[in-house]
């Protein structure tokens, strides 16, 4: 199990960051994030929704999902889907997951996006180089 940043186990325990289904789902109505905060991390996106625990990887995702999404669509060469945890997405439809990369500092992974490219294979991009700038830009 990939160990949390300490921000964002500070976040479930004050309740900045959904706890449960019930919380995540109010998401929908009212987000997190304005918009603007939103577009400042990722042009083009409007909405944020973040998962509540317990957070999967993406391997994780890719055993009970299968491949149809996580297969080719979803840039599997862009990252190590054991040490990728998906913490959100962009929203209803989205299909854009957000997750923390652990490749290169696993006491401080940096946050990813899957950035949809039509006409050209999907890639994963940084979002930011870290999760304490992902909540500060977010101004979550």
């Amino acid at each position: 199990m990939l160990p949390l940043p300490p921000l964002l186990s500070e976040m479930l325990e004050t309740g900045r960051w959904p706890r449960d289904s019930r919380e995540a789902n109010a998401q929908n109505l009212r987000s997190l994030a304005d918009r603007e905060r939103v577009r400042l991390l990722a042009p083009g996106e409007e909405r944020l929704f973040l998962y509540p625990p317990p957070f999967a990887t993406v391997s994780e995702h890719r055993r009970a999902e299968g491949e149809q999404f996580w297969g080719q669509m979803a840039d599997p060469d862009g990252i190590n889907p054991d040490l990728a945890l998906v913490i959100g997405d962009f929203g209803l439809g989205s299909d854009a997951p957000i997750l923390l990369d652990y490749r290169y500092h696993a006491d401080d992974p940096r946050v990813l996006r899957l950035r949809w490219h039509h006409g050209s294979a999907n890639k994963w991009e940084p979002l930011a180089p870290d999760f304490l700038r992902f909540v500060e830009v977010l101004g979550l």
